[in-house]
């Protein structure tokens, strides 16, 4: 829990002991394991998940085939705010792609500290602001139709995902087979 209060005060938001010790003790550090879910899509969302450790993963099933949305490495909140917010069924699962280590931060918590805070919901604010730019980063490579450029661009901008992840999720991400993915990557090796 120390790393989370050093993260936030090194965004530049003060923290008194007092005011630490009052969040501090809402707040439940986990661990998950590699490939286990830590959230379902059937489930309402009550937390919001700041992850301290590891790379997971946003992914729904469609047509029987798992198809990965979005990947969230430390630092990110990994959560979903839309089942949250709405108090309704997720349209996602959250998949631990590596060993995780995160902080669940009650809801409630979570968004009053953001509406009303002015420390902590400064630090909630800015990283929420980041979580937008990463989803639009992540929904323009999933609209690109080439792959190579899709690769390219996840290898240029998320190189320590690229590294972490297993193959099967980044040809999931890509809307590949393993295969498929394994043989794109044969070639654009050769090029």
């Amino acid at each position: 829990m120390i790393e989370f209060k050093q993260e936030i005060m090194s965004q530049g938001v003060p923290i008194s002991e007092a005011e630490w010790q009052a969040f501090s003790s809402h707040l439940l550090p986990q661990t998950s394991k590699k490939r286990s879910t830590i959230f379902r899509q059937t489930e309402t969302c009550k937390y919001v998940i700041y992850l301290t450790q590891g790379v997971t993963a946003s992914i729904y099933n469609y047509d029987d085939k798992e198809i990965v949305t979005r990947f969230f490495q430390e630092g990110n909140f990994s959560t979903n705010i839309v089942s949250a917010v709405l108090k309704d069924v997720a349209s996602d699962n959250l998949i631990a792609i590596t060993d995780v280590e995160y902080i669940l931060i009650p809801f409630e918590l979570f968004i009053d500290l953001f509406l009303y805070s002015n420390t902590i919901g400064i630090f909630i604010r800015k990283k929420i602001i980041a979580h937008s730019l990463e989803n639009k980063n992540f929904t323009t490579i999933k609209t690109i139709p080439d792959t190579r450029i899709k690769y390219q661009f996840m290898l240029d901008h998320y190189p320590q995902i690229m590294k972490r992840t297993p193959a099967k999720f980044i040809a999931k991400f890509l809307g590949m087979t393993p295969e498929g993915y394994s043989r794109f990557l044969a070639s654009y090796r050769k090029s």
